[in-house]
């Protein structure tokens, strides 16, 4: 039986939003490490939601991205079932100096 419903699943609708957006993909690629200081990045995203600071100097700045996915499952066109998942993306940004020394991203769904 499962492989007869297999061919048989099919998406009616889906549907992206964003939630809360503070930086995109170009913002990034823009950034370059080891020359990008604090104040190109205040300019380019804004202030960081969350600022950790170390003994050493170094700082990260966090920046989120939140969007929400909606999905409509129609199974033998008889019922439908709606997936919500929601995912966030995070964007760290070490200085050492005030100068940008790693960036990187990390991607959380619910």
């Amino acid at each position: 039986m499962a492989i007869a419903l297999t061919g048989c699943l099919v998406t009616v609708d889906s549907d992206s939003r964003p939630l809360q957006t503070s930086w995109d993909e170009g913002d990034v690629h823009r950034m370059q490490v080891g020359q990008s200081d604090q104040e190109y990045v205040r300019n380019s995203f804004g202030d960081p939601g969350t600022k950790l600071s170390y003994a050493d100097g170094t700082e990260i700045w966090k920046y989120r991205n939140r969007s929400e996915k909606d999905t409509e499952v129609g199974v033998f066109l008889v019922f439908s079932v709606d997936v919500e998942e929601e995912r966030v993306e995070t964007l760290s940004i070490e200085f050492v100096d005030g100068i940008v020394s790693n960036y990187w991203i990390e991607e959380d769904r619910f």
